[in-house]
């Protein structure tokens, strides 16, 4: 009966594994992203600076590229791309991690922690 077992599972396991497919990864080069970038369908704006700095901002909010406090630093590796925030404490930083699925020259989109996909559009 163990022998059924263990060979019931062992037959089981290709089957789990086909139900969830491996993501597919790109390699983003980082320049790609500098720039500002629109989300379609709003005024929410990402700005990536050069060395790794960037801001978020909300035009329905009244906010601009110079008056909004949301600025972060960020990173990349391959297609994941994290945002680091200021945290409430002192030297604390708080990473927000998204997951490039496709990025051209003019649009970007790209899926958060919650399988949420955005579209941005490139502005400048």
């Amino acid at each position: 009966m163990k022998h059924t077992r263990l060979l019931l599972a062992l037959l089981l396991v290709p089957l789990f594994a086909a139900c969830f497919p491996e993501e597919k990864h790109i390699d983003v080069d980082p320049v790609m992203l500098h720039g500002k970038w629109i989300k379609v369908g709003t005024q929410e704006y990402w700005s990536y600076y050069d060395a790794g700095n960037g801001a978020t901002w909300d035009e329905s909010e009244g906010k601009t590229e110079e008056t909004t406090n949301l600025k972060y630093t960020w990173d990349l590796d391959r297609d994941e791309l994290t945002h680091w925030f200021p945290g409430e404490q002192e030297n604390q930083m708080v990473p927000k991690v998204y997951t490039i699925k496709e990025i051209t020259s003019n649009s970007m989109k790209w899926k958060d922690a919650y399988g949420i996909t955005s579209t941005y559009t490139k502005v400048n």
